[in-house]
């Protein structure tokens, strides 16, 4: 099986670290966020990754320098639908993932051509956020890299080095180093909700998104049903199908302890990849529809949350017919 992975090797992680230093006085939210097909009992090859991400303060909190950027950001795209500067609050996210392509067998000096080929995607995203109650939207940018410069060969081979898995052989044979970027649009709506605050909850949400990019553009359409005890208020939790930072705005409730399980349905349509589009001589159908599944849970302090989300989502190419599984471990902080 073919994998696609989020990774993000040591040097990468305490460079955005680094970055992110001049903020953290003042900071509102951070998130680290593990991935691995381990946490499901399989065994699948690497498929292993790490993301940071990081959300200003909000708009409305006149204590914090960074909800200047926030109040900013949103006036800027007061005009666009979604963001309503009255009743919303604003923040900003910024996110750095790694994205890797390994075929099926990794041994190989030279990738089968009729299997998919190494690629190795560094990625820098940015989104603002307008919330309310019933209401999440995102408008963002990002930039990143294809090829050697992404570090994802290095990445790879420490991580199997360090768990003593089988070393990849195929990296000299990698796409070429290109320039990708493009936009991307969130829309959340809560539908229906019952309980009160201290009492078992229940929510119903739909969310949908769309990308336009050189790397990979693409609609997505889901339901989530959550339940829990003192749930926070932003009704997206990070499930299958959405973006990678979609579950940090109002990710705190202010009554300290509480819990939540939910499980979440999409579908993913796909009309085009920079996989697939520079390729060359590898011989692969990616699918243009994709049907995806996650189930969690969140247990919440008064600023931590610690996440375990189970996911899957059918083949990604067409001669292969299995899912795409894996868990993923979030840790939440708020400052």
């Amino acid at each position: 099986m073919a994998h696609l992975v989020f990774s993000v090797r040591a040097p990468v992680e305490a460079l955005l670290l680094i970055a992110l230093l001049p903020f953290c006085a003042h900071a509102d939210t951070f998130n680290l966020s593990w991935d691995n097909d381990l946490l499901l009992g399989l065994d699948q090859g690497y498929t292993n990754g790490v993301r940071l991400s990081y959300l200003t303060s909000s708009s409305r909190d006149p204590e914090a320098t960074t909800s200047r950027l926030s109040r900013a950001m949103g006036q800027w795209l007061d005009a666009v639908p979604g963001i309503d500067l009255e009743t919303q609050e604003q923040a900003v996210s910024f996110s750095l993932r790694q994205l890797m392509v390994t075929p099926d067998d990794i041994s190989q000096e030279q990738p089968s051509p009729d299997d998919l080929p190494y690629a190795g995607y560094l990625i820098l995203s940015t989104t603002v956020w307008s919330w309310d109650a019933d209401r999440i939207t995102g408008y963002g940018a990002h930039v990143g890299l294809v090829g050697p410069e992404s570090g994802a060969e290095a990445s790879q081979k420490w991580v199997h080095k360090l768990t003593g898995s089988e070393e990849p052989r195929g990296w000299d044979f990698q796409l070429g180093t290109n320039v990708v970027g493009g936009l991307q649009s969130t829309h959340a709506q809560k539908v229906w909700r019952s309980g009160r605050k201290g009492d078992l909850e229940q929510e119903l949400a739909w969310v949908g998104s769309a990308m336009i990019s050189s790397l990979r553009s693409h609609t997505r359409i889901g339901c989530i049903w959550r339940t829990g005890k003192y749930l926070p208020p932003n009704f997206v939790p990070d499930y299958a199908g959405t973006s990678s930072t979609v579950g940090l705005p109002a990710t705190f409730n202010n009554a300290g302890t509480g819990w939540s399980v939910f499980i979440g349905l999409g579908l993913e349509y796909v009309p085009y990849s920079n996989l697939k589009d520079n390729a060359g001589p590898y011989r692969f159908e990616e699918n243009l529809m994709l049907a995806q599944i996650g189930i969690g849970a969140t247990r919440q302090w008064q600023s931590l949350q610690a996440a375990l989300i189970l996911r899957a989502t059918t083949g990604e190419e067409q001669s292969d017919k299995e899912s795409f599984s894996f868990g993923t471990l979030s840790l939440t902080w708020r400052y």
